[in-house]
C-alpha cells in the first residue's frame, strides 16, 4: 500500500545510536476519532519493518484509546494504526536520539468517507494465525457453525473433534480446560461449550502447550474462547434469529408411538454501550434443537460357568433434544490512565435429553455364527424406552482490576466465583414385547436414578509483570482455587408384582469433594536478535478430600473400600517456548511442558447408573491424577500470500485413566467404570495451510497423521493397542459478489483404537450461503446445509477379556443421525450513534495479535 504521511509524522524521530544497539524503547500515545474526539478502544497498533508484510510487534488500545509498545530494533520501521470504519494512519520511525521513551500524544483516525457499496475487498484475513504459544482462529470464517454452539464451531478446527454425545476432544483426549475471554472456568467443558452460541464468538485460541501462567490441568491443554465485544462509540445493538430442521427425518416410533419432529430454532440479542471510558454490555440467547437418529448393534456376553453366550441384538430410534438459554451482563471502566476495572456475570441453563427406544432380541447360544437355529434357547424380546435428562444451571461472577504504575510494569488482581447446580435423571423401564403380534406385554423391570450435585468454586489470582530495558519481561503470580461439590444419589426399583417403588435403596449414596489447588508461577520472556523465548515454572499443591456417606458402595475393583479418599501432593510444571524468525519471515518454534489431569467428579462419585438394559456405569473414588509430557516443534513458511505450518508433536500420559468394561455376572450385563491402568502415547505431525486466491477466496486446510498407542492392565488383562490415526479438514470462503459469500467445510477422520476397542472412520461436510444487502449492510442472511451427504454415522466396537485372556464381552454399535439439516439465520446490527456497524474486512488485529 502507498502511505500518505502528515507533517507531524514525517518529522517524528525515534533514535538509536550505534552504541546503543539492543536497547528497548517505549512508545505511547492515544488514538481518537478525528470528528468527535472520542477515544477509540481496541484499535490495532502494529510495527512493521520497511520490507516486511508481517508485523514485528503489535498491541491494541485500551478503553481510553491509550497504548504503549516496547521496541528493540536496528533498522527503519513504520507504524500502522487501524480500526474498522476508519482510515489507517501510517508513519515512519527513524533513529537519531538516545531517548528511552517517547509519547506520540493524540493520534486522530479519520472515519471512512467513501461509499462502502463501491469498495472491493482488497485484503483477505487469514483464518488461522500462529503465535508463540497458541494458534488463533477467526470464528467468522466457519459460517456453517453460525447457528450452533461453541462445540459446533470447535468441531471445524484442526486437532479437535466432537463425539456423537457432544464430547469435545483435542488430539484424541477429552481432557482440556476452557477459558472464557481469558479467564478459567470450573464448569464442565462439554456443558459450557454447549451453552455458548457460535454467533457470539469472535475467535478461538487453541493452546496445546500452555505456559506456566496457565493452569497445569488438562491433557489437551487450553481452549480460550473470545466472545464479541465490538466497541463503537455509543449504543450498539445486534439481534439474531434462527429456524431450521430436517423435516425429511420426521418419523413416528413404531413401538412407542412417539412422534419425532426434527426441528430447531433460537435467537438472541446483545447490547453494547461505549463512551467516555465506559464499556457496558449484556445479552440473552436461546437455542432449542432436536437431533434424531437411530442405533443398531449387538452385544455378546460369555457365561464363564456354562460356556454359552448371551446375545443382545438391539435396534431402535434415538431421539435427542437440547434446550439452552444464557444471559450475561458486564462492564469495563478505564478508571485512570493507569487503572482499569472489569466485572461480569454469566448465567446459563442447559437441558439435554435423550431417549433410547431400543428393541432387544435376547437369546442364549453356543454357536456364535448363529448358523443353526436349534442352537438358540431362552429367546425373548424386550422393549427398553429409557430416558436420560441432564440439567445444569450455571452462575459465574468475575471481577478484574488492572493497575499499571508505569509503562514497564503492571498488576492484575482477579477473582471469580461460580455456583452450578447439576442434575441427572434416568428412567429405565423394560417391557416384554410380542414379536408375532408387534405388541407390548407386561413390565419386566423398571429402574429410576437421580442425582443432584451443586458446585461452589472460588478462584483468586494476583499477577505481576515487569518489562526491563534489555528486553526481558519477568512475570509472576499466585493463583489459589477451591472447589466444593456435594452429590446426592437416589436409586429406586419398581416391584412389578405389587406395582410399588422402593427397592435397591442400599445403592443410594451421598458424596462430597473438596479440592484446593494452591499455585504460584514465574515466567521469563525476552528476545535475542531473531530469537523470541519464554520459559517458566509453575508449582501446584493439591489438597483433595472425597468423602462418601455409604462406604459399602458398589465396587468393581478388588481393593478395600473407604469413606475418605485423600490426595495431598506438590508438583512442579516447567514450560518452554521459543521461536526463531528467519530473514525471509519463516519461523521455527519449539514448545514443551509438563501437565496434570485431575479426574472430574462425574468419574469419581460411586453412583451406580443403569443407562440402558445392558449397561451399568459407576465411578471410582480412588482415581489418582494423570501426568502428561508434551513437546511440539513447528515451522511456519510464507510463500507470497500463502502460509503453511508444519507441527510435529509428542504427548505421553502416565498413570492414565481409562473407561473400562467388564461383565456383571449376577445379571449378565456390561458394567463400566474408570481406573488408572497404564499409559498412552500420541506422536505425529500436523500440516495446515492458509491459502488465498486473489481477493475473492481463501481456504484453510489441515491434516494430521500420528501414531497412537494404549498400554493398560485392565482387570488382570494386559492391553497393548496401536493405530495410525489421521484426519483431514478443510474450510473455504468465496466472495461471489459484494453481497454474496459461499462457505463450505469438511472433515474426514480415520478409524482409531481405544483402551478396549476401536472407533470407525467417519466423515462430514457442510455448506453455507451468506447474503448482506448492499444498501442494508446492517442485515445478514445466512442459509446453511449441514451434514449434506447424510453421512453422520459413527461406529464403536468394545470388547473385554478376563485375566486368562478369554474374551468375555463384545459389543458392536452403529449410531446414525438424520440429515441433511437446513438452517436459516438472520442477524441485524445497528449503532445508535447514527452509523451502522461496519463490516470487518481486514481482520488485521484479530489475525496477528
Amino acid at each position: 500500500m502507498k502511505a500518505t504521511y502528515s507533517p507531524l509524522f514525517l518529522t517524528l524521530i525515534l533514535f538509536l545510536t550505534n552504541g546503543l544497539f539492543g536497547q528497548q524503547y517505549e512508545l505511547s500515545g492515544r488514538v481518537v476519532d478525528s470528528e468527535t474526539t472520542d477515544p477509540i478502544p481496541f484499535a490495532t497498533v502494529a510495527l512493521y519493518g520497511i520490507n516486511n508484510e508481517t508485523p514485528l510487534q503489535g498491541t491494541t488500545t485500551d478503553l481510553e484509546g491509550n497504548f504503549s509498545i516496547s521496541i528493540k530494533t536496528q533498522s527503519e520501521l513504520h507504524f500502522v494504526i487501524s480500526f474498522i470504519g476508519f482510515n489507517n494512519k501510517e508513519f515512519p520511525l527513524r533513529h537519531q536520539t538516545n531517548q528511552s521513551r517517547y509519547d506520540l500524544g493524540i493520534i486522530q483516525l479519520e472515519p471512512l468517507s467513501i461509499n462502502l457499496q463501491e469498495v472491493e475487498v482488497s485484503a483477505v484475513a487469514r483464518t488461522a494465525s500462529k503465535r508463540l504459544d497458541r494458534t488463533s482462529y477467526r470464528a467468522e470464517d466457519f459460517e456453517t457453525a453460525r447457528g450452533g454452539t461453541a462445540a459446533d464451531l470447535l468441531s471445524r478446527l484442526p486437532a479437535l473433534s466432537v463425539s456423537p454425545d457432544g464430547e469435545v476432544s483435542v488430539r484424541g483426549t477429552t481432557d482440556f480446560v476452557v477459558y472464557l475471554n481469558g479467564r478459567p472456568t470450573q464448569i464442565d467443558p462439554d456443558m459450557l461449550l454447549s451453552q455458548i452460541p457460535a454467533n457470539s464468538i469472535e475467535g478461538v485460541d487453541v493452546i496445546t502447550v500452555p505456559s506456566a501462567a496457565y493452569d497445569a490441568q488438562g491433557k489437551g491443554g487450553i481452549i480460550n474462547i473470545t466472545t464479541r465485544k465490538d466497541a463503537q462509540s455509543g449504543l450498539s445493538l445486534s439481534l439474531n434469529g434462527m429456524l431450521g430442521g430436517s423435516p425429511w427425518g420426521n418419523t413416528t416410533d413404531p413401538i412407542a408411538g412417539d412422534a419425532l419432529n426434527d426441528n430447531r430454532y433460537g435467537g438472541g440479542f446483545n447490547l453494547i454501550y461505549a463512551r467516555n471510558g465506559w464499556l457496558l454490555f449484556g445479552g440473552f440467547n436461546y437455542d432449542y434443537r432436536n437431533l434424531h437418529g437411530q442405533r443398531g448393534g449387538t452385544a455378546r456376553i460369555l457365561d464363564e460357568t456354562s460356556g454359552a453366550y448371551k446375545i443382545m441384538d438391539a435396534e431402535g430410534l434415538k431421539p435427542e433434544w437440547h434446550e439452552n438459554y444464557s444471559a450475561n451482563l458486564g462492564m469495563e471502566k478505564q478508571l485512570t490512565r493507569k487503572s482499569h476495572l472489569a466485572a461480569s456475570y454469566y448465567f446459563g441453563s442447559k437441558l439435554e435429553g435423550r431417549k433410547a427406544n431400543y428393541l432387544y432380541d435376547i437369546y442364549m447360544t453356543d454357536d456364535l455364527d448363529n448358523s443353526q437355529n436349534s442352537n438358540i434357547w431362552n429367546r425373548s424380546f424386550t422393549f427398553n424406552p429409557n430416558t436420560g435428562i441432564r440439567k445444569g444451571a450455571f452462575n459465574t461472577l468475575s471481577l478484574d482490576f488492572t493497575y499499571k504504575p508505569n509503562q514497564s510494569s503492571r498488576w492484575l488482581f482477579a477473582g471469580l466465583y461460580e455456583y452450578t447446580l447439576l442434575s441427572h435423571d434416568i428412567d429405565n423401564p423394560n417391557q416384554a414385547y410380542d414379536q408375532g403380534t408387534s405388541s407390548l406385554l407386561n413390565m419386566i423391570a423398571h429402574y429410576k436414578q437421580n442425582d443432584e450435585t451443586p458446585l461452589n468454586g472460588y478462584r483468586l489470582s494476583i499477577d505481576y509483570a515487569k518489562d526491563f530495558a534489555n528486553g526481558l519481561t519477568f512475570s509472576t503470580g499466585i493463583q489459589p482455587q477451591y472447589l466444593n461439590i456435594a452429590g446426592n444419589f437416589k436409586y429406586d426399583t419398581l416391584n412389578v408384582a405389587t406395582n410399588q417403588w422402593g427397592g435397591y435403596t442400599s445403592l443410594e449414596n451421598a458424596s462430597e469433594l473438596q479440592r484446593g489447588i494452591y499455585a504460584a508461577y514465574v515466567d521469563l520472556a525476552g528476545e535475542w536478535e531473531q530469537l523470541q523465548y519464554k520459559m517458566g515454572l509453575r508449582v501446584e499443591h493439591t489438597d483433595q478430600h472425597l468423602k462418601i456417606d455409604n462406604p459399602d458402595y458398589f465396587n468393581l475393583f478388588e481393593r478395600p473400600v473407604q469413606d475418605d479418599y485423600v490426595v495431598q501432593q506438590t508438583d512442579l510444571f516447567p514450560s518452554l517456548h521459543a521461536a526463531y524468525a528467519f530473514a525471509n519471515s519463516d519461523v521455527l518454534s519449539l514448545a514443551a511442558s509438563r501437565r496434570i489431569s485431575r479426574a472430574p467428579v462425574k468419574n469419581m462419585f460411586p453412583f451406580l447408573y443403569r443407562r440402558h438394559l445392558e449397561v451399568y456405569v459407576v465411578g471410582d473414588p480412588a482415581l489418582k491424577p494423570e501426568y502428561i509430557q508434551t513437546y511440539e516443534l513447528s515451522y511456519k513458511k510464507n510463500l507470497g500470500n500463502q502460509q503453511f505450518n508444519l507441527t510435529g508433536f509428542y504427548r505421553g500420559v502416565t498413570n492414565a485413566v481409562f473407561r473400562v468394561n467388564t461383565v456383571f455376572p449376577d445379571e449378565q450385563v456390561l458394567i463400566r467404570s474408570f481406573t488408572n491402568a497404564g499409559e498412552t502415547v500420541a506422536a505425529g505431525a500436523e500440516l495446515s495451510a492458509n491459502l488465498e486466491w486473489g481477493n475473492k477466496a481463501k481456504f484453510f486446510i489441515s491434516s494430521s497423521l500420528y501414531h497412537f498407542r494404549v498400554q493398560a492392565a485392565i482387570f488382570g488383562y494386559s492391553e497393548d493397542n496401536r493405530s495410525t490415526n489421521w484426519n483431514l479438514k478443510g474450510s473455504g470462503n468465496y466472495n461471489i459478489s459484494k453481497a454474496f459469500r459461499l462457505s463450505a467445510d469438511f472433515e474426514v477422520r480415520s478409524a482409531e483404537v481405544t483402551a478396549q476397542g476401536s472407533n470407525a472412520l467417519r466423515y462430514m461436510a457442510n455448506a453455507a450461503l451468506s447474503y448482506s444487502p448492499p444498501k442494508q449492510q446492517a442485515w445478514t442472511f445466512n442459509l446453511r446445509a449441514l451434514n449434506i451427504f447424510d453421512s453422520n454415522l459413527r461406529g464403536v466396537s468394545t470388547r473385554a477379556f478376563n485375566k486368562d485372556g478369554v474374551q468375555i464381552f463384545y459389543q458392536d454399535t452403529d449410531y446414525y443421525y438424520f440429515g441433511p439439516i437446513a438452517e436459516l439465520s438472520i442477524s441485524y446490527s445497528l449503532n445508535f450513534n447514527g452509523k451502522q456497524k461496519p463490516k470487518d474486512k481486514t481482520g488485521f488485529g484479530k489475525d496477528e495479535f
